[in-house]
């Protein structure tokens, strides 16, 4: 497990002149930009970046090599997970340094307590992302899997977009489910995102463990 990790950062850092720009680009938008778009840009860059190491594990029948390590599939399935939550939070504390570091600079105030949940929330939710793509890379390859996930994407905006305009203005068991999460306080929904999230990301991995079982090299 510790070598697939050591493997996947310097895959990684290895890209040290994109990462740095993408690092640039962050620092600006930090010190320049009002709300928390910083740590939600950071925390979903890791995430598509760690699952580019798929991509590099496949490159060149690259599969085929690592599986006459000495490790099972499974376990490489579970690292790519873990690599992407451990990628995901560390971008989460450099966005938020950065965030905090913007608003003292503009000399906005920050309650930290009111934030924080909501800020943490974020790892939850970008992690639930990389949940939905590392079984549909494992599937389909670093090419045909962008087609899959820009449709699918797609389709999830088209249905929320569809349910906005459907529910607005009536009164339905939704609209009241809405009202009561909108009257919890910030870590009873924290709470409830992680336990959505957690379970979302347990049938993603189990799902990548099956698609990985089955792949032939």
């Amino acid at each position: 497990m510790l070598g697939l990790i050591e493997k996947d950062m310097r895959l990684t850092f290895a890209r040290k002149q994109t990462l740095l720009i993408f690092f640039t680009m962050a620092l600006v938008m930090g010190i320049s930009m009002d709300g928390s778009f910083i740590i939600e840009y950071l925390t979903m860059l890791a995430a598509i970046i760690s699952i580019k190491t798929i991509s590099f594990d496949e490159y060149d029948n690259g599969f085929a090599f690592l599986m006459t390590l000495p490790f099972d599939r499974k376990t490489y399935v579970r690292e790519k997970y873990l690599f992407c939550l451990m990628m995901s939070a560390a971008a989460w504390c450099i966005g938020a340094i950065l965030y905090f570091i913007g608003n003292t600079v503009r000399r906005s105030g920050v309650n930290l307590i009111e934030e924080l949940p909501m800020l943490i929330a974020f790892i939850p939710v970008m992690y639930l992302s990389s949940a939905i793509m590392i079984p549909v890379q494992l599937k389909y390859g670093s090419e045909r899997s962008r087609i899959v996930l820009f449709i699918l994407f797609g389709c999830i905006a088209v249905l929320i977009f569809a349910a906005k305009d459907f529910f607005s203005g009536t009164e339905t068991p939704i609209t009241e489910l809405i009202r009561t999460i909108d009257n919890l306080s910030p870590a009873v929904v924290l709470l409830a995102i992680i336990a959505v999230c957690a379970l979302a990301s347990g049938v993603s991995y189990m799902l990548s463990i099956r698609i990985m079982k089955k792949k032939e090299f």
